[in-house]
């Protein structure tokens, strides 16, 4: 081999060395080009879904510490389930909620229409134990023996005291054809009942001539069949005299908007009964055509009228239409959305405020009663209930 060979062999392993290096060199700049670019891709993204993107990286750096520290195996589904619930509870709104297992299942039957109920009135006294009302004829309850005034103490063997009445409601509606037990007290004795569920149609307004020319009208919710519901009572009060009205809104969870707007027509005057307002401003008012002649009227609620119950003593104080006595109400104004997440979950989220008529604010807040009526005898009975008593007075005088 000449000197000149061995030249060429040097300088083709160094040239190969400078197009390696040179080669390393473009990779290197690529790998970190698309590393950049990752990044900045996150922290856009993150950036767009947040305020605080700081945050955002703190909780992704918080879920590591956990997941690599932790001792004891746990899923990221169980992990991110519960952020989502601590980010609802972080909300302070008790009408948001993450809906999962039998909540998720009771959303699905409400919303299919495929549940039925027992077919009683359930109210809370003022001790905060929960009573059956009344009972509804040839429904499963009242085959099965249940009665008025028996004290319901448990539900499918949990006991239901200091639960919210419309949770209990809750828990005694299924899909017809289950079964559902229920602990009552009557009297000093323990009754245990294994009630089947059944499709009722369970009337959501009833009415009667309570003294002279005085009609009463008790409304339990506000459906899609409340108004006209109200608008066949109506009739048949004013064919017996009815001069004068009594409304009872009490224990009157609420329902539908629509509902109570179309039962406001029937009552009052012309003009805004309701509007809602959104975070970024957004507002919408609805309106009714209303009577030209508003019967004397008082409103009767009580701490567990909510939502459409209270938009409706609200814009009969507001339009000064009537008098709202008995106690302040539940205080629950705002408007929330469904939102499905995943084929056995959804979220029930907050997405607008309601205001009375007159504009005034009823979340948190509740209808205050013009005359304030503390609950006695027992409620709805229109012998011994001191807040039925006093609205007659009212009318009568």
């Amino acid at each position: 081999m000449t000197p000149w060979d061995t030249y060429d062999v040097y300088n083709g392993i160094l040239m190969m060395f400078i197009r390696v290096k040179k080669n390393i060199r473009h990779i290197i700049y690529w790998l970190v080009s698309v590393i950049l670019s990752a990044v900045l891709l996150l922290l856009t993204g993150l950036y767009s879904l947040t305020d605080d993107t700081k945050a955002a990286l703190q909780f992704i750096w918080n879920y590591r510490i956990i997941k690599e520290n932790y001792f004891r195996t746990t899923s990221d589904e169980k992990l991110f389930e519960n952020a989502t619930l601590g980010m609802i509870s972080a909300l302070d709104d008790p009408h948001s909620a993450l809906l999962s297992g039998k909540k998720f299942d009771l959303f699905q039957q409400s919303a299919s229409g495929e549940y039925g109920g027992i077919g009683v009135v359930i109210g809370k006294n003022s001790n905060g134990n929960i009573h059956i009302l009344s009972v509804f004829p040839n429904s499963s309850a009242k085959k099965i023996g249940l009665q008025s005034e028996d004290e319901l103490l448990a539900v499918d063997g949990e006991p239901i005291f200091g639960t919210e009445l419309e949770d209990v409601a809750k828990r005694l509606r299924g899909k017809a054809g289950t079964h559902v037990q229920i602990e009552v007290k009557r009297g000093e004795k323990k009754l245990c009942f294994d009630v089947e569920r059944s499709n009722i149609v369970m009337p959501t307004v009833q009415s009667s001539i309570i003294k002279n020319n005085i009609g009463y009208i008790h409304i339990y919710s506000f459906t899609k069949h409340t108004p006209e519901e109200l608008s066949e009572q109506l009739k048949t009060l004013k064919t017996n005299g009815a001069e004068k009205l009594i409304i009872d809104l009490r224990m009157n969870p609420g329902g539908l908007v629509d509902s109570v707007v179309a039962v406001a027509n029937q009552l009052l005057t012309g003009g805004t009964i309701v509007s809602y307002h959104t975070k970024d401003g957004h507002a919408k008012k609805f309106d009714i055509i209303g009577i030209d002649r508003v019967m004397p009227m008082v409103i009767l609620i009580d701490e567990h009228s909510a939502s459409a119950s209270e938009i409706l003593a609200g814009a009969v104080q507001d339009k000064k239409e009537g008098t709202v006595i008995g106690k302040t109400s539940y205080g629950k104004g705002t408007v929330q959305k469904i939102i499905q997440t995943g084929e056995q979950s959804a979220l029930k989220i907050s997405i607008a405020e309601y205001r009375t008529s007159a504009g005034r604010v009823i979340d948190k807040v509740g209808i205050i009663p013009d005359i304030e009526v503390v609950q006695t005898g027992r409620i709805f009975d229109k012998n011994t209930d001191n807040v039925i008593k006093k609205a007659i007075e009212i009318l009568e005088n």
